[in-house]
């Protein structure tokens, strides 16, 4: 009684339009905590799925650990002597429950939600459906991440679904409060420079993304974080004291691109006129410059081993990056499609 009085369409509660942005911070919170398991070197630290050890808890002694690792045959890719500390486990544990126990539910209650006012706002129903497949798919992509010892395609593919998940999540929120009038004057576009703009940021957003995997692909690479060497000039700006160094080397493969999408992003902002837009862009550059200077302190400082919290860092300044571009082009994309989605809502 008290849920249907919750969201029933006359009740002043059900301004329920916020959701799909609190469930976007959850989601920037998951790929928080994802990135802390990695640095941690905490990938396998539940090495089955989705429970843990055999076990629903994270606290699991190195004893316990030996005796599931004997009595399944399944042992670390570290080898069998590796153990893990419960902090360790917890960051894993942590993750999976805000994912699974909080997260999923919640994208399930969204849908429902939406469903609910589907004739009113099918757009937003649209976006809740495609959340709620992509933490679906990515439930699914993290037992691979776990049974394939979190290979660098695996891992890729858990951040660009979370990147995905991530905009469905914001498409959703900006459709939510303009069917219900609600959407704030800073987020409304002229929709002719909408329509001129939205290739644009559609392309950005896609390089951005690019970049974002490829650091990717160079974080969960074996030997590739200081493939150019690390502790002085030669490894950066430099890889391995030359300006180009292509060969079996995606590090470098990486900041050739971190420079080239960097120049592109800069070549847009001419002509961009005053405005919302513009605004997310030099915050989307501002973010990209200063995590291009973090990748180069993280090199330069690994002469006794790599500052992984840098790393950290370096991945949730390379998502903000991506996220603001991308949240441009979503703008643009409702301000360019009004008249249509307006009909239909």
């Amino acid at each position: 009684m008290t849920l249907r009085l919750f969201v029933s369409e006359g009740s002043r509660w059900c301004r329920l339009h916020h959701l799909p942005f609190a469930l976007f911070v959850l989601t920037l919170i998951a790929v928080a905590l994802g990135g802390a398991v990695r640095i941690n070197d905490a990938g396998e630290s539940c090495p089955d799925w989705p429970q843990c050890f055999g076990t629903w808890g994270f606290d699991i002694s190195e004893e316990d650990q030996g005796i599931w690792y004997n009595d399944t045959g399944e042992y670390d890719s570290d080898g069998s002597a590796k153990r893990y500390t419960t902090g360790d486990i917890f960051l894993e544990w942590i993750h999976r429950f805000v994912t699974g126990i909080l997260l999923g539910p919640l994208c399930i209650l969204q849908w429902y939600l939406a469903f609910k006012r589907k004739e009113k706002m099918p757009s937003v129903h649209k976006a809740s459906i495609a959340a709620l497949v992509l933490v679906i798919v990515q439930g699914a992509m993290g037992m691979l991440t776990v049974r394939y010892d979190n290979i660098a395609w695996s891992v890729a593919a858990h951040l660009i679904l979370a990147q995905a998940l991530a905009l469905a999540l914001l498409w959703a929120w900006i459709r939510w409060m303009d069917a219900e009038g609600i959407l704030p004057n800073w987020m409304k576009l002229q929709r002719k420079s909408a329509i001129q703009m939205r290739p644009r940021l559609y392309d950005l957003t896609l390089s951005t993304l690019v970049v974002l995997v490829l650091g990717a692909f160079v974080s969960s690479m074996e030997g590739q974080n200081g493939a150019c060497s690390v502790g002085s000039l030669d490894a950066w700006p430099l890889c391995n004291g030359d300006l180009f160094a292509f060969a079996h080397n995606m590090h470098f493969v990486h900041r050739f691109a971190v420079v080239i999408v960097g120049g592109w992003l800069l070549w847009n902002l001419r002509g961009l006129e005053r405005g919302t837009v513009r605004r997310m862009l030099h915050a989307c550059i501002g973010l990209y410059i200063l995590n291009l200077l973090l990748g180069g302190v993280y090199v330069l400082t690994a002469t006794s081993g790599f500052i992984e919290i840098l790393s950290l860092f370096h991945l949730l300044i390379a998502s903000a990056s991506f996220l603001c571009i991308g949240f441009a082009a979503l703008l643009a994309r409702n301000a360019a499609l009004a008249p249509t989605l307006t009909e239909e809502e």
